[in-house]
């Protein structure tokens, strides 16, 4: 069947049923008996250990589930993505709820970081079914499946493409599939051009973040963006003119707030670990021409101009720049008006699979809705029961009619 074919059968199968998505838990709910939660050594010593949590179902299919959780914070605590886990769930219940009663394990671990962990959650990952196989299950498991949102969702292409014989297939869940290079630029080309329309917001530059900027998040920054931008509309659309952000069309004022402080979050959060984790700036904008303005000549001349550290570009090319070798099926759904990772994602890996000649493994899911990850229940499920089918799995009645959803909070390792 032509992949195009593909992709629409596979859109009709995951959109067919549109129940409003339940409002995201703030607590998770109490574990089922068959899980349990455990810390493993990493060999790190800067960071040396993961949380993990194992669902061991009795019986067991034989096959398990391993998630990997989007961006956190690197400000915030360790922690097991359960909050995440249970946002979008039938009745309040965690996701992994009807893969248990199917007799799927389930896995999952808060990797041994937080922040920019491409490279640490997919080893931690690995190290996790590796333990389970070992250390937990009666045998090793006849099949892996990874699936992943958002951060986790290009963790989970990283692990498809570089470990084919570990994992059988995965689910993307609107992550930066396209690379975490043309991710960065994204981010950064926002962050500048939106100080070029607002230089009163942040008196520091993209490149040099204070460590102690996210202190002032909620309180000076946040008021400081949603003034800038409900004052100055005309910057506002000139802001989005250039960067092609998203924009929701039935409430295209509100939802410019909601991208900015989305995507900003990443700049004043997050900057400062990107660069000690990759040593060194990767974000370059030097020759980038910036189009879409009143006075693009004027844009151009006054943005500010950020040099990039080589080493630090090959560090996110290593984790990661998907390749497109797909020898294992992998299904990605993304939002097509996702304002923090954009769909055009789903477009780049496209061509690059396409071009690496491994079509007949990638199937896209787009939903027509704007939103970072915001899917229903059903979606997701359907997702992941169209994941089985591509990997030659038969799906039964109750995980086919379930509701919970695997919703998301973003080579060999050498």
């Amino acid at each position: 069947m032509p992949m195009y074919m593909r992709c629409v059968l596979a859109c009709m199968i995951a959109l067919s049923v549109s129940l409003p998505a339940v409002a995201p838990a703030q607590q998770p709910p109490p574990l089922p008996p068959e899980c349990q939660t455990d810390a493993l050594s990493t060999n790190d010593q800067q960071y040396p250990v993961q949380l993990i949590l194992i669902c061991l179902p009795d019986p067991w299919n034989g096959q398990l589930v391993v998630y990997a959780h989007g961006y956190v914070a690197p400000q915030e605590p360790l922690a097991l993505p359960l909050v995440e886990l249970t946002q979008l769930a039938s009745h309040g219940q965690p996701i992994f709820t009807p893969l248990l009663s199917q007799g799927f394990a389930f896995a999952t671990t808060s990797y041994r970081k937080n922040g920019y962990a491409i490279e640490q959650g997919g080893s931690d990952l690995n190290a996790l079914v590796e333990h389970f196989n070992t250390k937990v299950a009666p045998h090793l498991a006849t099949q892996v499946f990874v699936a992943g949102g958002s951060e986790g969702g290009l963790i989970t292409t990283m692990l498809v493409e570089r470990y084919p014989d570990t994992y059988s297939g995965g689910l993307a869940l609107c992550g930066p599939v396209g690379g975490a290079p043309y991710q960065i630029q994204y981010l950064g080309d926002f962050r500048v051009v939106f100080d070029y329309f607002f230089p009163e917001v942040f008196l520091f530059g993209a490149a040099d973040v204070p460590s102690e900027a996210f202190e002032d998040w909620e309180s000076t920054y946040v008021p400081a963006i949603t003034q800038a931008l409900q004052s100055y509309p005309s910057a506002t659309d000139q802001l989005f003119g250039v960067t092609h952000a998203a924009r929701d069309p039935g409430d295209p004022t509100g939802s410019a707030l909601t991208t900015a402080l989305d995507v900003l979050f990443y700049s004043i959060f997050g900057t400062n670990d990107l660069r000690a984790t990759a040593g060194g700036r990767p974000y370059d904008n030097r020759f980038r021409l910036y189009l879409g303005s009143h006075d693009d000549i004027a844009l151009n001349l006054g943005v500010e101009r950020v040099k990039a550290d080589r080493v630090a570009q090959r560090y996110v090319r290593r984790f990661y720049q998907p390749t497109g070798y797909l020898h294992r099926p992998l299904v990605t759904l993304h939002t097509l008006r996702d304002p923090a990772v954009p769909f055009i994602h789903e477009l780049l890996y496209f061509g690059l699979v396409t071009l690496s000649g491994h079509g007949a493994n990638l199937t896209v899911l787009p939903v027509d809705r704007y939103g970072h990850c915001t899917f229903t229940a059903e979606e997701v499920l359907g997702a992941f029961t169209l994941l089985l089918l591509r990997s030659g799995e038969p799906v039964g009645a109750p995980l086919a009619h379930a509701q919970p959803s695997l919703q998301p909070t973003g080579q060999k390792d050498e």
